[in-house]
């Protein structure tokens, strides 16, 4: 795994690191990574500039530190989940009890992944994302193969294809408690009440996905 921190990071104290990440996070998603102003983060961090460039090396390895912070708790989330003994329908049910609460604390860092859907990747970037998301492929493609020989899901499923629909159903559920426009959707299908209720929308897109995956040739 890429170090995106010097050394010294791992040397200052726990809630110091959690300041700077969480005011790096809010700087970086406000306006993504083009716009984020170092400054600021220092600012609100209470921390001198040079400071940052001492734990990051540069203002791409911030940004890559917040995105890797972020998704560290959901990563081992997933992997803790999807190790259970638990059957795949159980497993796909679990990570999407899991998306809200998630979403939610991590506000900043799911906002700052949606910016950049809208931005051109560096190498550093496409190489964080290509891993983070080559876990959930593996994963998912394996889970839902599972499934298929076991004639719980539609035997012209491809797996890979079956797993990419999921993985965007799951990102489109974490834009929607973490970003404006899609919490605004989420308000505006569901309804102000049903849109808070995270038991109720975590069972109906279970049920939706139950249904997808079970398909006409399952039966």
């Amino acid at each position: 795994m890429p170090a995106y921190h010097q050394d010294l990071f791992d040397r200052i104290p726990e809630e110091k690191r959690r300041t700077v990440l969480d005011a790096a996070a809010a700087e970086f998603a406000k306006g993504g990574f083009a716009a984020a102003n170092i400054n600021i983060v220092a600012r609100n961090a209470g921390i001198s500039v040079g400071s940052i460039y001492k734990y990051f090396g540069s203002k791409e390895n911030c940004f890559l530190a917040v995105l890797e912070d972020g998704f560290r708790e959901l990563e081992s989330s997933l992997v803790s989940t999807l190790g259970s003994s638990a059957s795949p329908l159980d497993k796909f049910e679990a990570i999407v009890r899991l998306i809200p609460a998630h979403s939610r604390a991590r506000r900043s860092v799911v906002r700052l992944y949606n910016e950049l859907t809208g931005e051109r990747p560096t190498d550093a970037v496409r190489e964080f994302c290509e891993r983070f998301e080559g876990l959930s492929a593996r994963t998912y493609s394996a889970l839902v193969g599972e499934l298929r020989e076991g004639g719980l899901v539609d035997r012209a499923a491809d797996p890979d294809a079956f797993a990419f629909c999921l993985d965007n159903l799951f990102m489109m559920l974490q834009f929607s408690y973490s970003c404006d426009y899609f919490e605004l959707r989420r308000r505006t299908y569901l309804g102000p009440e049903k849109a808070e209720d995270d038991t109720f929308v975590a069972d109906q897109v279970i049920r939706f996905i139950r249904g997808a995956l079970r398909g006409p040739s399952a039966e």
